[in-house]
């Protein structure tokens, strides 16, 4: 979100490109290796006090909400306030993004306003063909997984009967198209 401060003279700060996103990210960003033909993509950013600390990759077909990838990165030592990926958060957010027609029959509104506990496990996660064995969390048909990477987070959530689509993702770097 951009914040712009009072007054009609205040010109309004454009909107980041793709590119000018990942080379402010300043390192690499996991995408869906191989998205389904037809899909749209659209780049997400948050941030804290200006510094860009999460890149969502969102992945839609004809207007419907498919795969989520997010690539988190620290903030400077001397920020307070930190981002977190939670399994549950992501989770959540990917539910609700859903079109009640597109919903699992268990994953109706009533599975949102009151959710049962997600069934936690593992999964393995394919970056650039190299495993990783990832926490997940399962609730009313959908997946959520996260990726500890040193220093950074990769999430991806999706509904189940997309698992495979989303578990095999690849790096993105600037220059390169999405």
């Amino acid at each position: 979100m951009f914040r712009i401060p009072p007054g009609a003279d205040q010109p309004r700060r454009a909107v980041p490109t793709h590119d000018e996103t990942l080379r402010e990210f300043g390192r690499p960003i996991a995408a869906l290796a191989r998205p389904e033909p037809g899909w749209t993509i659209l780049l997400g950013r948050e941030g804290i006090d200006d510094y860009l600390t999460d890149v969502d990759v969102q992945y839609t077909h004809q207007r419907s909400y498919r795969v989520r990838v997010r690539t988190t990165r620290p903030a400077p030592e001397h920020f307070r306030a930190k981002p977190r990926t939670r399994l549950e958060d992501l989770l959540n957010n990917t539910i609700s993004n859903f079109d009640e027609g597109e919903l699992d029959p268990r994953a109706s509104a009533e599975t949102l306003l009151n959710p049962v506990p997600a069934t936690t496990g593992e999964a393995v996660l394919r970056l650039d063909g190299q495993e990783h064995t990832v926490r997940t969390a399962i609730r009313g048909g959908f997946f959520a997984a996260v990726l500890e990477l040193g220093d950074q987070t990769i999430a991806v959530a999706a509904p189940e009967s997309l698992r495979d689509v989303a578990l095999d993702l690849t790096w993105i770097q600037p220059g390169q198209p999405l």
